[in-house]
C-alpha cells in the first residue's frame, strides 16, 4: 500500500506547533502515513540548530499523538525561497497534502500560502489561529428571519439583498451516493 505522504512547512514561529498538531492530525487519519517536516532557511539562519528544533518539536508532537511504529516521519532543512522549497519537496515526494500556517514569521503570510498553492501540485490545508477573535458585525435580524423561513433557499432580506446579482444555494434531496450516478451526476 502507498504511503499518505504530508508536507508540514514550519517556520520557528509560535504557531509552528499548531501546524505540526494538524500535521500529525492528518497523519494518524490514515493507514500508512509517511509524514515530511520541512523549514526553509536563509543563509543566515543556523540549519543545525533548526534540525534539532524541528527534532525535538516533531518527537514530542508524535509522543503527544502516540503515533503507531509503522509512521515514517522524515524532517527536511532546505536553504532557499520559502514557496519554491515547500513545492519542491511536495512533488518530489509526490505528497497526497502540504499543511502550512497562514500566520508566521515570513512577511506577508498570506502572499506566501498564495503562492505555495499556486505552485503545488496537491491540496494544501492552511491553518489559521485557532483562538483569534474574529471582529464580525451583528447580523441583521431580518436576515436571519429570512433564512429561517426559506430553510436557507434564500439568504438576505429584502434591504440587503443586491438585486443584480444571480443567488442559487438550493438543497440537494438526499440520493444515496453522489459519485455513483446519484441526485447529480
Amino acid at each position: 500500500m502507498r504511503p499518505y505522504r504530508i508536507v508540514a512547512a514550519l517556520d520557528r514561529s509560535e504557531y509552528s506547533e499548531i501546524v505540526i498538531e494538524h500535521a500529525l492530525d492528518q497523519a494518524a487519519r490514515q493507514q500508512n502515513p509517511d509524514l515530511h517536516v520541512l523549514s526553509v532557511v536563509d543563509d543566515r539562519a543556523d540549519p543545525v540548530a533548526t534540525a534539532n528544533w524541528l527534532e525535538t518539536l516533531v518527537r514530542d508532537g508524535l509522543e503527544t499523538f502516540r503515533a503507531e511504529p509503522h509512521w515514517r516521519t522524515r524532517i527536511h532543512v532546505r536553504l532557499g525561497r520559502v514557496e519554491e522549497e515547500i513545492a519542491r519537496l511536495a512533488n518530489e515526494i509526490e505528497a497526497d497534502l502540504i499543511v502550512i500556517g497562514h500566520y508566521g514569521l515570513h512577511g506577508n503570510r498570506g502572499s506566501l500560502v498564495e503562492r505555495v498553492t499556486a505552485q503545488a501540485t496537491c491540496p494544501t490545508l492552511v491553518i489559521g489561529l485557532t483562538d483569534h477573535a474574529l471582529e464580525t458585525e451583528e447580523q441583521c435580524r431580518a436576515c436571519m428571519a429570512v433564512r429561517a423561513e426559506s430553510e436557507g433557499e434564500r439568504l438576505f432580506c429584502v434591504t440587503h439583498t443586491d438585486h443584480d446579482r444571480l443567488h442559487l444555494s438550493p438543497l440537494l434531496p438526499w440520493a444515496g451516493s453522489l459519485t455513483r450516478g446519484g441526485g447529480v451526476w
